[in-house]
Formats: structure tokens, sequence, C-alpha cells
């Protein structure tokens, strides 16, 4: 369908140039990889083909067509396609709500007490496939406006609060769901960007005790420990996917020696950073 008066949107100051946009339409080629460190928070739709996911703790998990795949800000991603597939990515910033009667923060508290060790995704329905298309076909037109993908956003999180149970959203938004979400959220976006917990308590606008004891509320563990099962989960990756040898990981993630890095990975994993990359190998 044609767009009436494009002239008038392209020069909108809304808008969208394209640069991590928040509605993305991807169709991404076979044999081809995507590596990248998310800075919003992501919600992934797998219209067609399929592809490996590595991320976090997870190394080539076989994700099919037919998904919805969530992501936390800071999270580092990375997937080979070996069929061409078509992505749709939404992008969200700051804290979000499925709607006005139900906040993240009640999930969690009322369903998000059950952890678990799985990837969690959920099922495109009928009406998630109607709602892609549509939007699809008006991005296609030209219909670029960001107030319009802002607005498809929070329709999207309508459908998912209608056609969803309570306890598959629970599962599916872990990974960013606590009392204090919006605490959480910093974190995740800023944990990269620091060298130790000191720096991020001045990011949090904190004071070291203050911050000690919400950061542990939110997370139920210390900020520190914490610190180091965010960078096991980076190294864990690296050591999979990346061509850095191991005293270029052992830089990269400012450890004194090989030695004090392969330390790290053995307490971490229970086997050496060498073993892992020999594990990755035979794979290969």
């Amino acid at each position: 369908m044609k767009l009436l008066s494009p002239q008038e949107h392209f020069s909108c100051y809304n808008y969208d140039k394209g640069q991590n946009a928040a509605l993305e339409i991807l169709m991404q080629p076979t044999e081809s990889t995507i590596e990248r460190d998310l800075v919003d928070t992501e919600i992934v739709f797998v219209v067609d083909g399929h592809f490996k996911l590595s991320f976090s703790k997870f190394v080539d998990l076989d994700i099919p067509k037919g998904k919805i795949l969530f992501f936390p800000p800071g999270s580092h991603i990375k997937a080979d396609f070996t069929d061409e597939t078509h992505l749709i990515i939404c992008r969200t910033r700051g804290i979000f709500q499925l709607c006005e009667c139900l906040p993240i923060e009640y999930l969690y508290n009322t369903y998000g007490n059950k952890k678990s060790n799985r990837f969690q995704m959920l099922d495109i329905n009928e009406r998630i496939y109607r709602y892609i298309d549509d939007f699809v076909q008006c991005v296609n037109d030209g219909l670029y406006c960001t107030y319009y993908f802002s607005t498809k956003i929070k329709e999207l999180f309508f459908l998912l609060r209608a056609y969803y149970s309570k306890e598959d959203l629970a599962a599916f938004f872990e990974p960013l769901m606590s009392p204090n979400s919006r605490f959480m959220d910093l974190m995740y976006k800023n944990h990269r960007k620091v060298k130790n917990v000191q720096e991020l308590a001045q990011i949090s606008m904190y004071s070291s005790s203050g911050f000690k004891k919400q950061f542990s509320k939110v997370f139920g563990t210390s900020a520190s420990e914490w610190l180091r099962e965010q960078k096991a989960a980076l190294i864990f990756q690296d050591l999979n996917n990346s061509s850095l040898n191991i005293k270029e990981l052992a830089d990269k993630y400012q450890f004194s020696s090989v030695s004090s890095f392969s330390t790290f990975c053995q307490g971490k994993f229970g086997i050496s950073p060498g073993k892992i990359r020999k594990k990755q190998s035979k794979k290969e």
C-alpha cells in the first residue's frame, strides 16, 4: 500500500534514521554470523529459518522458527545462521510493563520464585503472527516513525499480557525480573563499563553500604560475586567463539597473568581454558 505524503514523514523529527531502531526487520543470509553487545532490552521473533545461539551460560543452542527470545541490556550474544533467517527485533529503552495493571514487579513477586536452568522462549501464536505481518507491511511501505514504533511495542506487551500465561511470562522475563527492576536494569546496562564494585556503586548513586544492601536485596548475592559471574559468562563465550588466544583473553579481562586466568576458569567452569578450546575445536 502506498504511503501518502512520504516527504512529510522523511523530514519529520520522529522519522527513525535506522541506528539501533526500536523495531527492526532483519533478513540474515545463510552461513552468516551476528555477534553484539546489547545496549537495550531486546525481544526477538524468529519468523523463519533457524540458527545457533550462544548467550550467557548457553552455547550453540538450536533456535528454530516460531520462537520469541528475550535478552536483557548488557547481554553479549552470538548467532550463527545455518539457514536464511527472518527476524523481527523489538528494542525497549528503560523500564516497561505489560499493562497498567500488570507491572513486571507483580510477575516477580507472584510467579518469579522458580528458577530454571533452561533458556526460556515463547511460541509465536496466531495473534503475534498477525501483529508481525501488519508491522512488516507498514515498514515496507516506508512507515519508520518512532512514535508508531513505540505504539507498536506497547501493543506487543498488551498481546503478551492477553494471550500468554503469567507463568510463561514470568519465566520469559526472568532475566530482568526483580522487586526493583529499575536498579536491575541499571546494573545490566553498566556492568561491562566498570572495573570493580566501587565504580558500579557510584553509577547507582547509592552510598557504599546502601548499594551493598540494595544489590543483595535485588540479586540475592553480593555485587562482587555477581560481577564475577557476568565476567565468567563473557569469558566462556569468548573461549567458545573468539579467535583470541588464551594470553589475549587474559589481557582482555585484565588478569595479571595467564596462570590467574586459568585459575579463574578452573574455579568457574571446572576445566582449564585450554580444554574448553579443545572441546570446541572437536565440535567444529
